[in-house]
């Protein structure tokens, strides 16, 4: 039980606090209500809803005239005050939290930190895009990085249930709305950037500011960073934390601490050869694609950044798991084409996982993919001229079209991949790339990864692409 002092010692009134929320529809008695402004309603506006729901403290922006006769905290930030005054009312957290973002990779290097830690007999869960996972459990949570009341909420539940290690996927939306401030980050992690969610932030320089917050603001100065720096972003960053007098583990071919040297395709996935402290390493693993062996390499990273021995994390990368959806292999066509699946959603993802087929494709690869709506039209061209460079043979189709006309949305698409074929029914587009494949082909289905849904309109309509192959070839 903790009361208003606890929040803010200035007041006199010791009012019992028993939750906080900004949401006036889940006020109850005892409940702090932070009136936050949100892209279509402004918190104040429901004041008197939450006030009638018993809501005992209201918190407001600096420039309100609101007159209560109840507490009124006021804040010349109330999203980052939500953040602060949840981390008070659930205070319990895992001792060990590691923060991944980036574009691309967030999720396999969160998953694939969370299996090391579980290797290692630590008991770790994950929040992310695939959810709260603990225990094998998984708990759906819809949005990449929760708000922050879920947050600590889950923090303290999960340290209540003795996890001490968590793995967390900082979205660049979670970043620029407070979602995160006041966790404590042992360690941070940055995988790469690449144009998406510019219909949020505007421009490519307020994306990347976002993702800059959870290493410049949010890790303490005394904790590492762990960065890969084979993009000019990730040496910039590099850079800027060094300056700062924060410690840095650099991660990529070029990196000074864990250095990739070589990658060997192998019958069951691929052969890493990896430097560490003038050491060389050369171990095999279960999942195939650069791009994962950077996202591993970097989950190494974290896991000795967070204070696990180096040699104990390398002992285990041979027995980590492939992630689902993430160039997830689903099976052979019955005229032996390989099948895969991957939530490439990006320009820069889709040329990743295009790139790595590629090592591992005899013949020819056949892309199916669409875009979604209501999210970074700019992307859409950029995404079909990729494929139409990298792939031999296109099939445009519909991924999560929301509440856009899905015909506008292929159209953009195809403008600049003009050798697609355009086949509306996501069902009907795998269908046939399976039928086409050759022995010796690679078929990637591409945009939804995991997900179990399809979106239409504002609907979500189960579908899955791997439950489709498994009806198309059988297994």
């Amino acid at each position: 039980m903790i009361s208003l002092k606890d929040i803010k010692d200035d007041f006199s009134s010791d009012v019992i606090i028993k939750g906080v929320t900004c949401d006036s529809r889940k006020v109850e008695p005892g409940y702090i209500f932070v009136a936050i402004q949100g892209e279509i309603n402004r918190g104040e506006d429901f004041i008197d809803e939450a006030i009638r729901k018993g809501a005992s403290v209201i918190v407001t922006s600096l420039d309100s005239d609101l007159k209560l006769d109840i507490p009124i905290i006021k804040d010349e930030n109330p999203r980052r005050y939500l953040s602060y005054i949840s981390s008070i009312v659930f205070n319990n957290s895992p001792e060990t939290v590691c923060a991944i973002t980036g574009t691309n990779g967030k999720t396999s290097t969160t998953n694939f930190l969370q299996q090391i830690w579980n290797l290692m007999g630590l008991k770790s869960s994950s929040i992310g895009t695939l959810g709260i996972i603990g225990n094998e459990e998984i708990q759906d949570t819809n949005i990449t990085t929760p708000d922050p009341v879920l947050l600590h909420k889950t923090l303290e539940k999960l340290s209540n249930q003795s996890f001490t290690h968590l793995a967390l996927e900082a979205s660049s939306h979670g970043l620029s709305q407070y979602r995160i401030d006041n966790v404590k980050i042992r360690a941070a992690g940055f995988t790469n950037i690449s144009q998406d969610h510019l219909d949020y932030h505007n421009t490519m320089e307020e994306y990347f500011d976002a993702k800059k917050r959870l290493f410049t603001e949010i890790l303490p100065k005394d904790n590492y960073s762990v960065i890969c720096i084979d993009t000019e972003e990730g040496r910039e960053l590099s850079s800027i934390i060094n300056a700062s007098g924060k410690g840095v583990i650099e991660v990529g071919e070029s990196a000074n601490a864990l250095n990739l040297r070589r990658l060997i395709p192998t019958e069951s996935g691929m052969e890493i050869i990896f430097q560490y402290s003038g050491r060389q390493f050369s171990i095999p693993l279960k999942v195939e694609g650069y791009f994962q062996a950077m996202n591993i390499l970097c989950a190494a990273g974290l896991a000795i950044a967070s204070g696990s021995p180096s040699e104990k994390v390398f002992e285990h990368l041979k027995d980590l798991r492939p992630i689902p959806g993430r160039l997830e292999f689903c099976g052979f066509s019955k005229t032996e084409a390989k099948i895969y699946v991957d939530y490439a959603h990006t320009p820069d993802a889709l040329t990743a996982a295009l790139f790595s087929l590629r090592e591992l494709t005899e013949n020819k690869i056949t892309l199916v993919f669409g875009c979604g709506g209501g999210r970074d039209r700019f992307k859409r061209p950029i995404m079909g001229e990729i494929a139409e460079n990298f792939a031999d043979g296109i099939i445009v189709t519909d991924d999560n079209p929301r509440n856009e006309d899905s015909d506008k949305i292929r159209k953009s698409i195809l403008e600049t991949c003009p050798s697609a074929i355009e086949i509306p029914n996501r069902k009907e587009a795998i269908i046939t790339a399976i039928n086409q494949g050759e022995k010796g082909d690679s078929i990637l289905i591409a945009g939804k990864g995991h997900e179990k849904f399809q979106i239409i309109s504002d609907k979500k309509i189960p579908f899955s692409d791997q439950e489709i192959i498994r009806e198309v070839i059988g297994d």
